[in-house]
């Protein structure tokens, strides 16, 4: 028997700083169940990033080719009502976090930045 081997390191700038993260990482935001807006704004302020797409396992949320009308109604919804009203499932009562996927443009350089999974606490 052999022991595991490290998982592969996938290298990032964020806020000007290298950051070298793996798939056993994730970006944990606990803010509450904020609107999709304040999301969008977040990671804005704090990574300087914009978001051309956000998913929820199979459901898009977000991307920056979507219906303007619809992006902005949805900008003015909770998290969880987003992520509902498109995959039509409840939350357990006892479910805390959900796991998105964000691709996210660097404001200054518009080049794609890999980001790991966001582990968002809505409860």
């Amino acid at each position: 028997l052999s022991e595991p081997t490290a998982p592969a390191k996938t290298k990032s700038v964020l806020k000007g700083k290298e950051w070298n993260w793996t798939a056993w990482d994730s970006l944990d935001m606990n803010l509450g169940n904020i609107t999709m807006g304040e999301f969008m704004d977040h990671f804005e302020r704090e990574y300087n990033l914009e978001i051309s797409m956000l998913s929820y396992g199979v459901s898009i949320l977000y991307s920056f080719f979507a219906n303007k009308k619809k992006v902005e109604e949805r900008k003015a919804m909770k998290m969880t009502d987003v992520i509902f009203s498109i995959s039509k499932k409840e939350f357990p009562p006892n479910q805390l976090f959900i796991i998105l996927e964000v691709i996210a443009n660097d404001k200054e350089t518009d080049e794609e930045v890999d980001l790991p999974y966001v582990k968002f606490r809505f409860g």
